[in-house]
């Protein structure tokens, strides 16, 4: 996706609490210091982080291992002048990130970028990680900041910030091949029936006038260019998100699944009949749960969860004629159809509405666990061997018509290591450091328009005692931004609506 221009960046900010002997403007030079150590400390732990990409373009392309890094390149500080806001430029800067273009692949390094912001001695520093994919997933990516946040505790308890191996900006490294993260595929036997490998086969190569999916998103046609990704986030507070989830835990469902439910009657509300009758949108699945052990002597830990790789597949769901046009129906009765964000942003979920939003939703949570327990068996990636091709398939990809109206990827609660939560070295809350240590206080998730990929894309995380942030993003050459907005607005509104404490 990346060489046709059809993907570009998937991004993960973090906002750490910097402590107060770091955070004044006469020890910026320390703080730059601690935070490379910290990192070069992850980059050890984690070999994917230190490989770089040959024949890219080829159909085989591999992993080659790199004789040093230049820090510089993969670690800029910013410094926000004056009276400019903060949050707004973060926000500016996070979408500028993520449309941009890596180097020059042929080049051979390491995917991957952290631009850490700064506003004079304010006590916080934004820490924007953008990769390109192929180098690791989203959660890849919370263990990156999880990490991170580890290290910056050690460094600031211990003597001195030097590592060895790093001379200035260049980083040293092992002159033994790294022991990178296996790949699915070589840990596990991707099985795939018959009549799975069929199915898709026949789906890939049907000609089009044979397509008779109504759940297809063909409101929404695939275009390439002009490439723009529109990017906007929604949230919920810690204490309406305690809510949500005791409601979750109540109807038998999870956050994931809710926002697929609130995704389906927003599409829904938006979009007549006549244009989508029917929906399918996709989950996005952490394979991590179904792998084994890590080697003993794995430098990022026994647990597979803790590596840094790519171990992402999808499960699609379909929400079918009847039931959308029973949704629809409702939405009527409640006057909402086409409404909601129009009519100034009132209109709360009524209770039938929400009768079925829990079904929906506690329905989409027996998919997921279902996929969680068959493990990679007649899992998309086990007809990954079977493409020969990756460039054409994509390039094909993008001619049919669009399968996913939405998309969900949730990387889950991150560690903030402010002693709300904590399974992690590092993170332990020490009543003996008097207020000096690092935390992170807020996250955000985001990803780069995916040409072939849903019209909208909802990515949420969480940091555990500090609510939760969902991106939402969609190629601005392919979907309306009103439309959109108005899905978003929805969506919003009716979480905030159910984080609500019932007595009010």
């Amino acid at each position: 996706m990346y060489l046709l221009d059809q993907y570009r960046g998937t991004a993960l900010s973090c906002r750490y609490v910097v402590p107060p002997h770091l955070a004044s403007a006469e020890s910026q030079n320390q703080l730059e210091a601690a935070v490379k150590a910290a990192v070069v400390d992850v980059i050890m732990r984690h070999p994917m982080l230190q490989v770089g990409m040959t024949d890219a373009t080829s159909k085989t392309p591999s992993w080659i291992q790199l004789e040093s890094l230049d820090m510089a390149q993969h670690i800029k500080w910013v410094h926000i002048e004056g009276d400019v806001d903060f949050e707004e430029t973060i926000q500016e800067q996070f979408l500028t990130q993520l449309d941009a273009r890596f180097r020059d692949l042929s080049i051979k390094q390491p995917g991957w970028t952290l631009t850490l912001y700064r506003q004079g001695a304010a006590p916080v520093m934004e820490a924007l990680l953008v990769w390109n994919h192929p180098q690791f997933d989203g959660a890849g990516a919370k263990v990156f900041h999880e990490d991170l946040l580890e290290f910056l505790n050690v460094g600031n308890s211990a003597a001195g910030y030097e590592r060895t191996g790093l001379e200035g900006d260049v980083l040293q490294l092992p002159e033994a091949a790294p022991m990178l993260p296996v790949p699915i595929e070589c840990l596990q036997k991707l099985t795939v029936a018959p009549t799975f490998l069929a199915k898709a086969a026949w789906e890939d190569i049907r000609p089009g006038f044979l397509t008779l999916d109504k759940s297809l998103a063909t409101w929404c046609p695939i275009r390439s260019t002009p490439y723009k990704t529109q990017f906007r986030t929604f949230g919920i507070d810690n204490a309406g998100l305690k809510v949500v989830l005791s409601r979750c835990r109540e109807h038998k469902t999870t956050i994931t699944a809710l926002l697929n439910g609130l995704a389906l009657i927003a599409f829904a509300s938006h979009l007549d009949r006549g244009a989508a009758p029917a929906f399918q949108c996709s989950t996005c699945m952490d394979h991590r749960r179904n792998l084994p052990p890590s080697p003993p002597d794995a430098p990022w830990g026994p647990g597979p969860d803790r590596a840094i790789s790519n171990y992402v597949t999808q499960l699609p769901h379909r929400f079918g004629t009847n039931l959308v046009a029973r949704i629809r129906s409702r939405l009527a009765k409640a006057d909402m159809l086409g409404g909601g964000a129009e009519k100034g942003g009132t209109n709360d979920l009524p209770a039938e509405l929400e009768s079925e939003l829990w079904a929906v939703s506690a329905r989409n949570r027996r998919e997921i666990e279902g996929r969680i327990k068959a493990g990679v068996r007649n899992d998309v990636v086990g007809i990954f061997k079977y493409v020969t091709d990756w460039e054409k398939t994509m390039r094909d990809l993008a001619k049919k018509p669009r399968q996913f109206s939405w998309l969900v990827t949730n990387i889950g609660v991150m560690e903030g290591g402010d002693g709300n939560s904590s399974s992690r070295p590092g993170n332990d809350n020490n009543d003996n450091d008097n207020g000096q240590r690092w935390s992170i206080d807020h996250a955000q998730f985001g990803l780069s328009a995916e040409i072939p990929a849903a019209a909208i894309e909802f990515s949420p995380v969480s940091v555990a005692g500090r609510g939760m942030c969902i991106g939402v993003n969609w190629a601005d050459c392919a979907l309306d931004t009103t439309l959109a907005e108005r899905i978003v607005a929805d969506m919003e509104r009716w979480l905030v609506q159910l984080g609500r404490p019932s007595d009010s």
